[in-house]
Parts: structure tokens; C-alpha cells; sequence
């Protein structure tokens, strides 16, 4: 079976500022291969640098007032409280100091892994704003040495779909050359709207021919474990959850249960219940009872007419029911 795919990056992710600032230089741009924690651009922080000149200025006098109180030697000159006051001041300048250090180092903006840039919204002297809530998007970096193809599994498809089904991937740049692939995991879950499973195939891209975004085909080739019949739908009897079909056996009407294991619109394959050679009755009315005796007259294909149709002759027998064999496999 053959299904269409979406083939996306092993790993990806944007990057986006940590601080607001100013960008001073970049070092990458798109389709430059990077390496983990390689820097992609360095920030200027003129205004979070102006907040740690102040908070260490804080500290020092943090510092030299709790020194001065823990000096004072004679007993009842400070209490307690105060000491405790002037020792938390003093912790608490520390941690301010801390803070904003931490800060200054997200200046540089780093590759998260190796990859490649396929993104670069941002140049020398550019405004950015920390955090991607109201800020804009500096990079974006994807890993293409392996890739994902995406499916959606029709439902009649899915009991045959199994983690470790090896794939064959088709894109239309080198239609003659399969990309062979593996099914790595599932949703486990059908969409409720469009009765598909997401599917995911990974397939190796060292040599980069692939590209993430590309628009393929996926084509699994499914097990079989039992010879199935293929037969016109038309054949196939309503009668609440039972699958069955009308057949002519000896001249006579036999309704036989059978299960349908895949629908193909105007065909459907049956996996039990038939042997292939039967003869099968199209478009069954509710006047066929199980014995009725009958005759029959094979079901052939339309033919297109060259002129006008010719008058059909009147059936000898008008009541007669049509019948078809089964298409085969």
C-alpha cells in the first residue's frame, strides 16, 4: 500500500533571545552545518550590565554593614535582630548579583545540537527581546542526518502496521530511487475526524539528499498471512454486523458469511469465506431467499458504444438476478 508522507527533521528547534539587548555579530548562517554548543550570535546588554554595576555597588555596602555590625564587640550595643537583618541584607545582595550574572551569559546564543541552520532572522545592531512570548525568532536549527516521514494509516491498514515494518520511501526528485525506511512508533491512537493513525518512519540522510519539508510517498509492504479474494461491493449483502454475500450454488441461492479485510471503495478483499471460484450474485434484492432456485446470466464490464446504444432485448426471464464471479486476487 502506497500513502502519502511528510518528511521533517529528526530534531529542530528555534532559538530565541534570553536577554534584551542588541545583537553585536553573528557567526552563522543558513545551510552552515554547526556543532553542539557552537556560538551562533553574541548579544550586547547595556542596560542588564547598568543592573549589575548596581546590584554588586548593593553588595559592597551590603557587606561592609553587616562586617560593621558583626565588629561591634561590646555586649547590648546591637541586638540580635539587627545582626539578623544585616546578615539576610547582605545574603540577599548576594543572590541579586548571582542572578544577573546568569543572565549576562545567555549575551551568546548557542547551538543546542549539531545540525544545520535553515533559519537567520537577524543581523548586526538588530532589537531583540528576551523570551519567545514577545520575541522574534533569531535561528532555527535542524538535524537532517536522519529524518522523519509522516503518515496518516487508514484505519483498515492499521492492524498490518507494526513497529520494525521496513518502508520504502519515493519522493518526487529521484522516483526511481527508493529511500528505504523503518517504523519507529505510532500515535496509538486513531483521529477521530479522519479515522487515520499518525505513523512515523525514520530513515537515515548522512548524505544529505533529502530535504526536511519534502512532500514523498510511503509504501509499506504489508504481511499476509492467508490467500484473499477480491470482490465487486456491490456483491456484499447488508445485514446488520455480519458480513455476507448472495452466491448461486446448483442453481440455487446460498448466502455465505465472509470477513472483509480491507475496503477499496468499488472492490473489497475478503480474507474468509470464499475460495475465489464462486459465483456471486450482484446487487442482491430482498426477494432472494436462502434455496430459491434461479437462473444466471454473467455480469460483464460496460462497453463503450461506438453510435448510438441498440435497443436491448427483453430477458427472457425479467426476475432473473445478476450474478458475477469474484475479480480474484
Amino acid at each position: 500500500v502506497t500513502l502519502p508522507a511528510d518528511l521533517r527533521s529528526q530534531h529542530e528547534t528555534e532559538l530565541f533571545a534570553r536577554v534584551n539587548g542588541f545583537v553585536q555579530s553573528w557567526k552563522a548562517d543558513i545551510g552552515q552545518r554547526v556543532r553542539r554548543g557552537q556560538v551562533l550570535a553574541t548579544i550586547t546588554t547595556p542596560e542588564l550590565d547598568q543592573q549589575i554595576a548596581q546590584a554588586q555597588a548593593n553588595l559592597a555596602l551590603a557587606r561592609t554593614s553587616f562586617g560593621r555590625l558583626e565588629s561591634v564587640s561590646l555586649p547590648g550595643a546591637i541586638s540580635k535582630q539587627e545582626l539578623d537583618a544585616g546578615r539576610a541584607q547582605y545574603i540577599a545582595q548576594q543572590a541579586v548579583v548571582k542572578q544577573l550574572q546568569a543572565q549576562r551569559s545567555f549575551r551568546q546564543v548557542i547551538a543546542p545540537f549539531n545540525g544545520t541552520v535553515t533559519q537567520r532572522n537577524v543581523d548586526v545592531g538588530t532589537l531583540v527581546t528576551g523570551g519567545n512570548a514577545t520575541g522574534s525568532q533569531l535561528f532555527k536549527v535542524e538535524q537532517t542526518d536522519t529524518l522523519r516521514a509522516f503518515v496518516d494509516v487508514p484505519q483498515n491498514f492499521v492492524p498490518s502496521i507494526k513497529r520494525g515494518l521496513q518502508a520504502n520511501i519515493i519522493v518526487p526528485e529521484f522516483p526511481n530511487k527508493p529511500f528505504k525506511g523503518i517504523v519507529s512508533r505510532d500515535a496509538e491512537a486513531l483521529d477521530p475526524q479522519t479515522r487515520t493513525l499518525r505513523t512515523e518512519v525514520r530513515l537515515p540522510n548522512r548524505n544529505g539528499q533529502l530535504r526536511p519539508g519534502t512532500y514523498g510517498q510511503v509504501r509499506f509492504k504489508l504481511p499476509q498471512t492467508a490467500p484473499t479474494v477480491l470482490i465487486s461491493a456491490n456483491a456484499l449483502v447488508p445485514s446488520g454486523t455480519e458480513q455476507k454475500v448472495a452466491m448461486v450454488q446448483d442453481g440455487k441461492i446460498h448466502y455465505q458469511n465472509i470477513v472483509v479485510s480491507r475496503d477499496f471503495g468499488a472492490n473489497l478483499e475478503v480474507s474468509q469465506g470464499l475460495k475465489g471460484n464462486e459465483m456471486l450474485v450482484i446487487n442482491p434484492g430482498e426477494n432472494l431467499t436462502e434455496g430459491l432456485e434461479v437462473g444466471t446470466k454473467l455480469a460483464e464490464p460496460p462497453k463503450k458504444p461506438a453510435g448510438p446504444p441498440p435497443a436491448k432485448p427483453r430477458p427472457n426471464d425479467p426476475d432473473a438476478p445478476r450474478v458475477s464471479s469474484p475479480l480474484g486476487k
